[in-house]
């Protein structure tokens, strides 16, 4: 009785975390087709992080590239606002079903650049 409990609660607990990487998954696309990129990359890396290259237009300035992103995100929580990493890109985090979407404009390469836990 308890191992079925247990397969239970784990198989709630996989499915949970599925859909909120599926919502992740979801508003990046969003945003990639909202902006008229092109994916270049999709992958998981060593740390369990999926991320999501794409390349977005030369004729987008970077207010519209932000403003783009916040009206597809206009339901999600924001972690905080654009700001400067350590490459001087801007980038925003935002919540989505409890998961952190960081998305990282690189301007002068004219791609967005989206991760998330891949759990």
């Amino acid at each position: 009785m308890k191992t079925n409990i247990l397969l239970f609660i784990l198989t709630v607990l996989s499915f949970t975390a599925a859909s909120q990487n599926e919502k992740c998954l979801a508003f990046s696309n969003q945003i990639i087709k909202n902006s008229e990129s092109n994916i270049q990359r999709q992958a998981v890396d060593f740390n369990d992080v999926y991320f999501i290259k794409a390349e977005f237009p030369a004729k987008y300035d970077l207010e519209t590239i932000k403003t783009i992103c916040d009206t597809t995100a206009k339901s999600a929580k924001v972690s905080f606002n654009w700001r400067l990493n350590g490459d001087r890109n801007n980038e925003k985090e935002f919540i989505i079903s409890g998961k952190k979407l960081l998305i990282t404009i690189y301007f002068n390469d004219k791609f967005l650049y989206f991760e998330f836990p891949k759990q």
